[in-house]
């Protein structure tokens, strides 16, 4: 019994004095650390606050002095052509003297900058380097300023047809540009010597901070060993019993429980093991259920709430998404198939995630073709087609990412890369559907229909994004669209009616304001049969914007109705013929 209460003091002083001596070794390994990376902070700071800043202004002084430099040669070129043309040599040195405010203003700034950083440069190597680089830019500006005195006074001679005298000048004009240009040339060597140098120091006390965690690592691990082996001399049958169980789960055996028989730690252990391993049943089950590849939201939700975990289908009101890139196989046929296999991977992950960041479910992978769907219980009730449009909208935004990206693993700069989307809202069947052997979390309805036409629709009209109207009216408050016409898809016999989505709500510009306005009055004149004022409205939709898909389709369509109009009683439905 002695012995049993001497082992249990000597654990707790064990475990006292580990953590007293984790405790020091922590405090010790934050104080350096926390030195090196003042440091680092410090070289980062100066890199991104005035090393870069400064390089940029020198960077626009080198671009503007060049564009200086070209229009003062424009200028004693326009003097050389009889008769002379006053109005354009007075325009071009308008321009010369923007120029060169341009580059008083970029290199002010940076003096500005350079006198910024030497008296806040807290590393000593810094702020002597930052004293050394101010009169290289003072001797530029004063360069700079005599370059452009010499250029106005041979603007001078010339227009005083002292042709002589401005030529000798002229010579010397050169030799001062070629000389301004080599200065810029030198501090830009300079400032990049300098950034290398600031960014070495910073990597070198990155490297002693990562040094110095892998001693600690190290070190933690074997006195933490050591200190385990003591402690576990006096583990008593419970945690041998935790032990075996937890073996068991190891070993795939879910049925393990660990009986509690106290009321102290150990104890409490064992009750929390016991949920976990009730924990690890349901997600076995889940996962049984679902399979491998069901998308994480689906099972993340289900777990969050056991009660969810069903197999059931329910009826429920969602959204759907399809999307799809445009003339594809154009593109891959004249690739190889890593090639292939590169840039679909790319398109596939850099569309997709729009979807998951906007608590989209990604349902599927058809080829190129992305489908995706919103709705309880992985959004709420009302704002599901909100998101689905923003998913949209992100995609849309991501289509430059995509024409680099792709463009860079093909070789080539011009891609005909363009998306199609269609989106509809409706009552749909969710749920988990397959065989015995293979199952998948999905969607079944004519709402997975009407989205996958809309966005063939979308290609039809010329436009990006083509929402049904169920879709805009749940998301209106969101989202800034225009009606673009009243249709009946291959394979429904209810017209639906489409809109084109633009952008979020309040971000149009008053262009397309006035090109909504305007489509709208022409769309109906156009269900009245007023041919005559739906053309004039349409073709003032191409004067605002000369590249509007719709409009131009709907000029088109006016001429043949005037040609063959439709009857009296016509609804105004396009019935299209193709998907």
């Amino acid at each position: 019994m002695v012995t049993h209460k001497q082992l249990k003091i000597s654990i707790g002083i064990k475990i006292f004095g580990i953590a007293t001596s984790m405790l020091g070794l922590m405090l010790l390994v934050v104080y350096v650390s926390s030195n090196r990376l003042r440091k680092v902070n410090q070289e980062i700071a100066g890199l991104a606050n005035y090393t870069i800043p400064i390089t940029n202004f020198v960077a626009k002084v080198n671009v503007h002095s060049l564009e200086q430099e070209r229009h003062s040669e424009k200028i004693l070129k326009l003097y050389e052509v009889e008769p002379r043309d006053l109005k354009l040599i007075e325009q071009e040195r308008k321009l010369f003297e923007q120029r060169g405010d341009r580059v008083d203003e970029d290199l002010a700034q940076a003096i500005q900058l350079v006198d910024q950083a030497t008296t806040e440069a807290q590393i000593a190597a810094n702020r002597q380097k930052w004293t050394q680089i101010k009169p290289i830019l003072e001797q530029i500006e004063a360069d700079h300023q005599q370059f452009h005195d010499h250029a106005v006074a041979i603007f001078e001679l010339l227009a005083a047809s002292e042709i002589e005298e401005a030529r000798r000048l002229e010579a010397e004009l050169g030799t001062e540009a070629d000389s301004f240009n080599q200065e810029i040339a030198d501090i830009f060597l300079e400032l990049e010597r300098f950034t290398v140098r600031s960014a070495g120091a910073a990597e070198a006390h990155q490297k002693a901070v990562q040094n110095l965690s892998r001693f600690v690592a190290t070190f933690a691990t074997g006195f933490g060993l050591l200190s385990a082996s003591v402690v576990t001399a006096g583990l008593v049958k419970p945690v041998r019993r935790l032990t075996r169980s937890t073996r068991a789960i190891h070993q795939g055996n879910l049925d393990a429980q660990v009986e509690v028989t106290t009321g102290d730690e150990i104890g409490s252990l064992a009750k929390s093991f016991n949920t976990m391993v009730d924990e690890l049943r349901l997600k076995k089950k889940l996962e049984d259920t679902f399979g491998k590849y069901v998308d994480p939201r689906v099972v993340k939700s289900l777990m969050a709430k056991s009660e969810g975990a069903h197999t059931e289908g329910e009826r429920q009101v969602m959204t759907v998404f399809f999307s799809d890139i445009d003339d594809f196989s154009a593109i891959a046929n004249n690739l190889t198939p890593d090639e292939l296999v590169q840039v679909t991977n790319q398109y596939l992950t850099l569309m997709s995630a729009p979807i998951s960041d906007y608590s989209g479910v990604i349902d599927k992978f058809i080829r190129t073709m992305i489908m995706g769907f919103w709705g309880p219980p992985f959004t709420d009730k009302t704002n599901h087609a909100q998101l689905a449009c923003y998913t949209a909208l992100e995609q849309i935004a991501r289509l430059e990412q995509l024409r680099q990206l792709m463009a860079k693993t093909v070789g080539r700069t011009e891609l005909p890369v363009n998306l199609h989307i269609g989106i509809a809202t409706g009552a749909l069947v969710v749920g988990n559907m397959g065989s015995t052997a293979a199952k998948s979390y999905t969607v079944m309805g004519d709402t997975v229909n009407t989205a996958s036409r809309l966005k063939g629709v979308s290609k039809q009209y010329g436009t990006q994004v083509i929402l049904a109207e169920e879709t805009y009216q749940m998301a209106a408050e969101a989202v800034e669209v225009r009606e673009i016409d009243l249709i009946q898809v291959v394979g429904k016999q209810e017209p639906v009616r489409v809109y084109e989505l633009w952008g979020r709500k309040g971000e149009l510009s008053p262009d397309a304001i006035a090109l909504r306005d305007t489509f709208e009055q022409g769309l109906k004149a156009y269900r009245q049969q007023n041919w005559e004022q739906a053309q004039q409205c349409f073709e003032k939709c191409l004067h605002i914007n000369a590249t509007d898909s719709p409009a131009n389709l709907y000029l088109q369509r006016v001429q043949t109705l005037r040609e063959s109009p439709p009857s009296q009683d016509w609804d105004g439905v396009w019935r299209l013929t193709k998907k």
